[in-house]
């Protein structure tokens, strides 16, 4: 297949919008079972200022499906990645669901960087067949919707890991389905400090203790889930995400990075780094190091503390 490159100069160019259709790099309602086609990103796969403020104009919002058992801290993590301690806000709610009720279509947001639209399902736990059909389900309806805004960009699944509790069947089955739309997967295990205690020894130092929890994790998780037919793409560990005074920007940074690189779809890609409010640190890695964003004297808007917005000119 011959190589696909963006326009390098103003004179190739026939509008940014033209040549990311012409690529085929939006999906708009195609079967579940083709993949998009993608380019190949080279050091002259560069997206200029100009061409990423009119993909981020256009396509305001980056959406995520959280997947996770009860008790794999959803919520706070999604509090990190938006630096907020404010809750959610919902979209509207079908006033037949009750209260606290989970529902897989119901999205939400925090205020803190709304660009990331969110929606939360509860894990599939022991006996929750029909909560798996449903995520499925959802999935599917997304993968086929027209517009690139109501389409799911991609999925984590939180792990709470557990030396004596494996992935469950159900997991099992969700990495072995196949899902609409070629959703990239991102694991996360979000409690990993959790999984360290039990095989902590008292006669290893803290970093050689780690290094055996990590080894045990790759062994009774990351290689399982590597064996199924739709594995995650990337997995990132969160340490200590309860506590306020933990890394947790660092940790989130990581999250970021692994997910944009899990993206195969450049045109979704430039859009998860530049919908970052609260990540500029993300950006500047692609515009240094990717080839992917040209930003030499791009104005960033982003939010150094919950709350506060501060602007930083690179």
């Amino acid at each position: 297949m011959a190589e696909q490159r963006l326009p390098q100069t103003a004179k190739d160019r026939k509008g940014f919008f033209n040549h990311l259709k012409s690529l085929k790099l939006f999906r708009r309602g195609s079967p579940s079972n083709v993949a998009p086609t993608v380019p190949t990103i080279t050091e002259e796969a560069i997206v200029t200022e100009k061409e990423a403020a009119k993909l981020r104009a256009k396509y305001t919002h980056f959406r995520i499906l959280v997947i996770g058992r009860a008790n794999a801290g959803k919520t706070t993590l999604l509090k990190r990645v938006c630096n907020t301690t404010e809750d959610p806000v919902y979209s509207k709610i079908d006033p037949t669901s009750q209260r606290g009720e989970h529902d897989v279509n119901v999205s939400f947001s925090f205020t803190s960087n709304p660009g990331f639209i969110f929606h939360d399902s509860p894990g599939f736990e022991a006996g929750g067949e029909e909560e798996l059909q449903n995520v499925l389900s959802f999935i599917q309806k997304k993968a086929k919707a027209r517009e690139v805004k109501d389409q799911i960009h991609a999925i984590w699944f939180c792990f709470a890991p557990d030396v004596s509790r494996p992935l469950l069947e159900l997991e099992q089955r969700f990495f072995n389905e196949q899902r609409g739309g070629n959703v990239p997967v991102v694991g996360i295990f979000t409690k990993f400090d959790d999984f360290i205690t039990p095989v902590y020894d008292e006669n290893k130092d803290e970093e050689k203790n780690r290094e055996v929890a990590c080894a045990i994790l790759k062994e009774r998780f990351e290689k399982p889930l590597m064996g199924y037919k739709f594995p995650p793409r990337a997995y990132v560990r969160f340490e200590s995400i309860d506590e306020d005074d933990g890394n947790h920007q660092e940790q989130v940074g990581e999250l970021m990075k692994q997910t944009a690189a899990s993206i195969n779809n450049l045109a979704l890609k430039i859009l998860f780094i530049t919908v970052q409010q609260n990540n500029l640190e993300l950006c500047v890695y692609y515009a240094l190091n990717k080839s992917v964003l040209n930003l030499p004297s791009v104005s960033l808007t982003y939010r150094s503390n919950a709350g506060r917005s501060s602007r930083n000119g690179l």
